[in-house]
């Protein structure tokens, strides 16, 4: 598809939705609208989402340039830079509102993609860890998929207690590497949101809710823990060479779309279910923002976009962000390992954001949630 696409194919979506005939597909759109020169449209994201804008720009004909950090990181930058991206994505909407509602930035977000916490591990660790490791990975999935989630939890504080153990610890310093992986919860919510889930289990069982959160400060203190500032950068070497041996911050859709082997985490803890919005607030994070100290509460994790005040370029973002919420975008979603919302939801202030998107309020493809 190319850039102009979109009016004729939204005159075709509001009959649709208004009268209840089906809509023509964006192929259909396509083959009767001449191709124009790609225009360019930049985005800053959490660095996971990197591929799906730029695979979303190729289908619509659109150069999209990507920038690539974490959340809370790309937050900053934005302030900074008001005019200069046409498009934020974040992968926690509290940064969003906490940040930028704040700042004049935007008012109004869609969130148009959930996931859930994992914890990843290297394929290259030694084998008598490698094979105790994947029981309890095999274990931990079947429990799951039988619905079994007392015992998937026993699984995981089962899993937890080898990572944090000090014969894990003591190996890991054998071998030259470090045993955990993690990001820096001040730069990017991985990493806060790894702190959370430990937190969440410590509760679950009755530990407390600094009971791995004092293991994994002891392993910090021991060299053990090996800190980036985005999630992203423990992917490739550092896994797959055994540098890491668990990443206890990262995605399941990121673990899938780079096939990392991970530990499924059921989900009391794994931060997805709204369900278990309440119980996930009980866990909460401190980090430091401009200098700033911000309290992080537990919440089902939700991808959240944006189209700043000052943005350039703002029809095309609008494009393609409606395009994400289309069967199209959402298959896309899909085949990144990413789970769309189906429809899409959107919180804030109707009236700031673009006219059709205004539209599409309330209709098949996006309802309100506040």
């Amino acid at each position: 598809m190319r850039t102009g696409v979109l009016v004729p194919v939204m005159v075709s979506l509001m009959i649709g939705l208004l009268i209840g005939y089906s809509i023509p597909t964006i192929q259909h759109a396509q083959q009767v609208t001449k191709p124009t020169a790609p225009q360019t449209l930049s985005v800053i994201t959490a660095s996971l989402y990197a591929q799906l804008f730029r695979e979303a720009g190729k289908e619509l004909g659109i150069n999209v340039v990507v920038t690539g950090m974490g959340s809370v990181q790309a937050a900053r930058q934005v302030i900074l830079n008001p005019s200069g991206y046409s498009i934020y994505a974040s992968i926690d909407p509290y940064i969003l509102t906490s940040l930028l509602y704040p700042s004049n930035i935007t008012s109004w977000y869609i969130a148009i993609a959930s996931d859930q916490m994992v914890i990843a591990y290297s394929p290259d660790m030694p084998k008598p860890l490698l094979d105790i490791v994947s029981n309890l990975t095999a274990t931990e999935k079947r429990a799951l998929s039988e619905g079994n989630y007392t015992e998937a939890m026993m699984i995981t504080r089962e899993f937890l207690n080898l990572v944090f153990s000090n014969e894990t610890f003591n190996l890991a310093r054998e071998y030259g590497t470090y045993a955990v992986g993690t990001s820096n919860p001040n730069t990017d919510p991985e990493g806060y949101r790894a702190l959370m889930v430990l937190q969440l289990t410590g509760i679950y069982w009755g530990l407390g809710r600094n009971y791995y959160i004092d293991l994994f400060n002891y392993a910090n203190s021991t060299d053990n823990v090996y800190e980036v500032l985005a999630g992203s950068e423990l992917f490739g070497p550092p896994l797959e060479t055994g540098k890491v041996w668990f990443d206890i911050a990262i995605y399941k859709s990121s673990a899938e779309s780079t096939g990392l082997p991970y530990f499924p985490l059921p989900p009391q803890v794994n931060l997805s279910d709204p369900a278990y919005s309440k119980y996930y607030s009980e866990a909460y994070v401190t980090i430091v923002v401009n200098g700033q100290s911000l309290v992080v509460r537990g919440a089902p994790i939700q991808l959240a976009l944006t189209i700043p005040n000052q943005a350039p370029n703002e029809a095309l973002a609008e494009e393609l962000i409606i395009y994400l919420m289309t069967p199209g975008g959402q298959e896309l979603m899909r085949s990144l390992g990413i789970r769309p919302l189906t429809p899409a939801i959107f919180y804030g202030n109707t009236s700031a954001a673009p006219p059709l998107i205004r539209i599409l309020v309330n209709s098949s493809l996006l309802e309100y949630g506040g």
